[in-house]
């Protein structure tokens, strides 16, 4: 009995202890570029996915500056976000826009958009020079 018991613990210690990830997935947004460096002018891009089921789940300067993205849908297909410091247009499921306005701040500036489809999170950092 003693040995079935010591027996059972071994087996429910195993199976308690595994190393699989919980929520881990795969890249199913695939962006074609995650990184820019812009000068202080105004300047754009375009990226393009590969997955066209993410949406946007947060924008901000790295400063701190936070947007409220409460009354937009970034689950739809088609969406403009315009603020004084930037323009965010969802083309399409699989197409983003972004314009950064001209960096008069004197000192550089990040954007970051993250992004998420399911349990997978990924972002677009932008960096604007200050000179």
């Amino acid at each position: 009995m003693y040995k079935n018991i010591i027996l059972l613990l071994i087996l429910l210690l195993n199976v308690c202890c595994s190393d699989s990830k919980d929520g881990g997935w795969d890249d199913n947004i695939k962006l074609s570029q995650k990184e820019f460096q812009f000068d202080k002018l105004e300047n754009s891009a375009v990226i393009t996915t590969e997955g066209g089921s993410w949406w946007i789940s947060g924008i901000f300067f790295k400063d701190g500056e936070t947007f409220d993205l409460s009354n937009i849908d970034t689950t739809s297909d088609n969406f403009t976000i315009t603020e004084p410091n930037f323009t965010l247009v969802r083309l399409s499921a699989k197409e983003i826009f972004i314009q950064l306005s001209e960096n008069t701040t004197g000192s550089e500036r990040t954007f970051i958009i993250g992004l998420q489809a399911g349990n997978y999170f990924d972002g677009i950092t932008i960096t604007q020079l200050a000179d």
